[in-house]
Parts: structure tokens; C-alpha cells; sequence
């Protein structure tokens, strides 16, 4: 069965502010290396000698990154299969509805690959090797997603309890449990059945397209009434504005997976993994973005990115963010990295959205 990658790159990442702004989110900046997480995610599911039969990648996005899509993908001499443009943010199983059904108009019995576009994954190869055996368990009948081992006791996560074994390393999902506090993800972390909840997912278009006539029909009605509309030129599709904004916005975990009889869990990955979510962890990958080595004296684990040819200095501080980028300066601790929201709430009520 032909594997089509479906890429989600409409997010704006704002928890990453100041490099990462509604008009250039993290995943089109330079961020932990020196390609962006973009171009790394479609390079990933290049096509290589393993056997695994991908497609051209399909990219759903906001239009006001098409631009920025563009440009990345000609850098890397990508053509790719389609271009899909959501004139607004309507949440996961939307994104789902909009891949299943654009590729069940191609192929009913293709498997469909939906994946960020903004993580970070250590080993490729290794990656690879959990697609194909997730195909095998997706192409049985089987919505999978991909667990990642957790390593600390994380309250950002969602978390997947592992049940009975379907595979080699996929097993039926037992539950879905949302972002725990410290002391119910202290009690995952012992527990081996629980994993990390990836947001990456490989599912048979037609069985997606049926689990939401069961589950969420609204939001498949609405959908393909959507892409009905859509507007395409060449490759590029404009989903329909009018159809698309009346679609309910649910995630993809509260629409289907929660309801589902058919999911399964593939994993723990053998790699490197991290969503890239906030300045601590992408202080804990970063390599070399073009920036200057910053000047530390007495001054412990501080995450400093700079843009080009700005120097930072820090003297006698710890556990801090230091971020600049475009005229703008965040400092912050690094427990507050998932408070961020708060700087650009401050930021809209004093009427600065030019730095957003």
C-alpha cells in the first residue's frame, strides 16, 4: 500500500516568541539546526531504499505560509503532491477529514501519515522503521499513532496506556489519558504501559473517512463540502473559506481516538524525540543556527539563541531564557517556559502586534 505523507504546518508556535511570530512560526525558522524543522520533517519521508513506498508529501497549511512553503520546498527541489490551503485553524479532526478525504479522491485504500511539521526526530532511519511496521498494523484495519518513551515526569504531554499486543511493538490502545499533573506523570513514568502521545498518526483513508461518519459526521460533511468548493491552481488547493469556517473545531483525540475500537499504539520510538514546544527544550538540541557564541561568566543552565551577528553576555544569572530576535529581547525563568502566552497577551493589550 502507497504511504501519502500529510504534513500540518499551520501552527504559529507562539511559546517560542520572539523567533517564532504569526508571520514566520518555528517551523519554518532555523531553529535547532541550520535547516528549518519543515524542511527536516520532508526530508524524512524522502524516498529511499527501504522499501517503504511513500508519496510525494501533501502539505496542509495556512495560506499565508504558502510563500514561506514554497520557498523551502523548491531549496530542496521538493515537488510536492499538493498543496492544501485552510483559510482558517478549525483543530485536528478537521486536519484528519481534510487528509483522509483528499487522499481517499486519489487512492480509497491508501494509508495516510499525518505528522507535524515542527518536531524534531534524532534517528530517521529509526523513524522509518516504525512507519513500516505501523503501515502493517494500519493496513489491517487500525488507526496507529506513535508513542514516545517518556523521560521525565512531563505535565505537557498527553500520555496513550499501552494494552493488548498486536504486533512486534504496536499494541491496542487501552486509554487515552490528557495532560496529568506532576504527581498522576510521576505515576505514568513508572508505569511502562503509559507513553508520550506523538500527534503522529497512520490510518487507511477509508477507515478514517468512516470512523468520523461515525464519530464526528458534522465535521466530515462539512469537509468535503469544502473541498468541494476548493479553488485549485495547479497543485495548490484554496479549501473553500465559507464551507471550511463552519466546520467544528475538535481535536482529532476527542473526535475519534477517545471513541474508536480500532486504535492502536506503535513504540516506543528508538529516537531522539521533542516537539520542540518551548525555549528549554530547544536549548537541549540546539547545534548551530548561524548565531554568535554568547559570553557566559557564573551563569548556569541558561538557553541563549541570538540572531545573526547579535552578541549576548550573561553574567551571574541561572535557569534562564535569553531570546532575541528582530529587534526584540525575552528574558524569562525556565519554569515559566509554558507561560509565554502571557508576554503576548501583554504584547496585544498594549496594541504591539507588529512584533506578533
Amino acid at each position: 500500500m502507497k504511504i501519502y505523507p500529510v504534513i500540518m504546518c499551520g501552527g504559529s508556535g507562539t511559546r517560542l516568541w520572539p523567533v517564532s511570530t504569526s508571520r514566520t512560526p518555528k517551523q519554518f525558522v532555523n531553529l535547532v539546526s541550520d535547516t528549518s524543522l519543515f524542511r527536516q520533517t520532508v526530508a524524512r519521508l524522502a524516498p529511499g531504499g527501504d522499501g517503504l513506498d511513500l508519496a510525494a508529501p501533501i502539505i496542509i497549511s495556512n495560506a499565508r505560509y504558502l510563500d514561506l512553503i514554497d520557498a523551502q520546498l523548491k531549496a530542496d527541489n521538493i515537488s510536492p503532491l499538493a498543496i492544501l490551503l485552510e483559510p482558517c485553524a478549525r483543530n485536528t479532526a478537521a486536519v484528519a477529514a481534510v487528509a483522509a478525504e483528499f487522499v481517499g479522491r486519489i487512492d480509497p485504500k491508501g494509508l495516510v501519515l499525518l505528522l507535524p511539521s515542527d518536531h524534531f526526530i534524532g534517528n530517521p532511519g529509526a523513524f522509518r522503521k516504525a512507519i513500516a511496521e505501523a503501515a502493517a498494523i494500519a493496513a489491517a484495519g487500525r488507526i496507529v499513532t506513535f508513542g514516545i518513551s517518556p523521560d521525565r515526569p512531563e505535565t505537557g504531554f498527553g500520555y496513550i496506556k499501552a494494552g493488548e499486543q498486536i504486533g512486534p511493538s504496536a499494541f491496542a490502545v487501552s486509554s487515552f489519558r490528557e495532560k496529568p499533573n506532576h504527581v498522576t506523570a510521576l505515576s505514568y513514568l513508572a508505569d511502562e504501559n503509559y507513553s508520550w502521545n506523538a500527534g503522529i498518526f497512520l490510518f487507511p483513508a477509508d477507515l478514517m473517512r468512516a470512523e468520523l461518519e461515525t464519530h464526528a459526521p458534522d465535521v466530515l460533511r462539512g469537509v468535503k463540502d469544502a473541498l468541494d468548493r476548493a479553488q485549485a491552481d495547479g497543485t495548490v488547493h484554496h479549501i473553500d473559506e465559507t464551507a471550511f469556517s463552519a466546520v467544528r473545531s475538535i481535536s482529532i483525540d476527542y473526535a475519534i481516538m477517545e471513541h474508536t475500537s480500532n486504535a492502536a499504539v506503535c513504540g516506543p520510538l528508538s529516537c531522539a524525540w521533542s516537539d520542540v514546544g518551548t525555549w528549554p527544550a530547544v536549548g537541549d538540541l540546539q547545534t548551530s543556527s548561524g548565531q554568535l557564541e554568547p559570553v557566559l561568566i557564573d551563569t548556569e543552565n541558561c538557553t541563549i539563541h541570538s540572531e545573526q551577528g547579535v552578541l549576548v553576555a550573561a553574567l551571574g544569572v541561572e535557569d534562564l531564557v535569553i531570546a532575541v530576535h528582530d529587534g526584540a529581547v525575552l528574558v524569562m525563568s525556565k519554569a515559566r517556559a509554558q507561560d509565554v502566552s502571557l508576554v503576548i497577551e501583554a504584547l496585544k493589550a498594549r496594541g504591539l502586534t507588529q512584533a506578533l
